[in-house]
Parts: C-alpha cells; sequence; structure tokens
C-alpha cells in the first residue's frame, strides 16, 4: 500500500511542477474573479451564521468546523481551504482550469445571493426533502 501511495504523490508533484509554471499569468483574471465570489460566499455566509444559527448552514464541513471555532472564522477557514483546493486542482488539471473557475465562481455567486437575499425568496425543492 505505501508504494501506490508514493506513486501517486509522486504523479501529483510532478504534475505540478509541470503545470506551475504560468499558471498565475495565463489564470490571473479567473482567480481574481474567484476571489472576490469566494469573498462574496464568506461574507454572506459570515452574515446569515451571524444572524441566524450555525445549524442552519447546509454545508456539513463549514457547519462542523463553524461549531468548532465560531460563525467567523468557520466559514473563512472553510472557504479558505475551498480556494486551496481550488487551485491545486486547476494546476494539477490546468486544461480544465477554465471551465473549473467558472463553475466554481458561480457556485459561490449563488451561494452569496441565496444568503443574503434567496433565503426568504424560496426554499430549493430538494431542501423540502432534506427537513
Amino acid at each position: 500500500m505505501g508504494s501506490i501511495v508514493r506513486g501517486y504523490v509522486g504523479w501529483f508533484r510532478a504534475r505540478f511542477r509541470r503545470n506551475w509554471p504560468g499558471y498565475l499569468r495565463e489564470n490571473a483574471v479567473y482567480l481574481g474573479v474567484a476571489a472576490l465570489a469566494a469573498i462574496a460566499d464568506f461574507a454572506s455566509t459570515w452574515r446569515f451564521m451571524a444572524a441566524g444559527h450555525i445549524d442552519d448552514e447546509f454545508h456539513p464541513v463549514i457547519r462542523v468546523v463553524s461549531q468548532a471555532i465560531g460563525p467567523f472564522a468557520g466559514p473563512l477557514v472553510g472557504k479558505l481551504g475551498q480556494f486551496a483546493a481550488l487551485v491545486a486542482l486547476t494546476v494539477l488539471f490546468r486544461r480544465w482550469a477554465r471551465v473549473l473557475f467558472l463553475t466554481v465562481t458561480f457556485i459561490y455567486l449563488y451561494a452569496a445571493w441565496y444568503n443574503t437575499w434567496g433565503i426568504h425568496l424560496y426554499t430549493p425543492v430538494f431542501l423540502k426533502y432534506l427537513g
């Protein structure tokens, strides 16, 4: 089992080193827009938790982290982790980076909208089945 893990770690390192040169220059605009969307999602989640209750958070990891370290630090740590994963994935799978950036940016903006205005307008159909 150890050799399989070492093989995957070696593959990830080699691919990261190969794909990193020029990554920031090529994806600066996408990184900036995704970062702004992530900040909007974080701020709206923080506001949402401050106005309501941490248990109202849909994302299970963000909810658990927020219960452990609070309604400000929880969403911040969670969003930083998500953004780090986005950067890692877009470096590893650089050919698909723009698709990943656009998808994640849309999801972050939707989450920010929902946390701010959407929660008062409707409940997504799938949530009716969770309760």
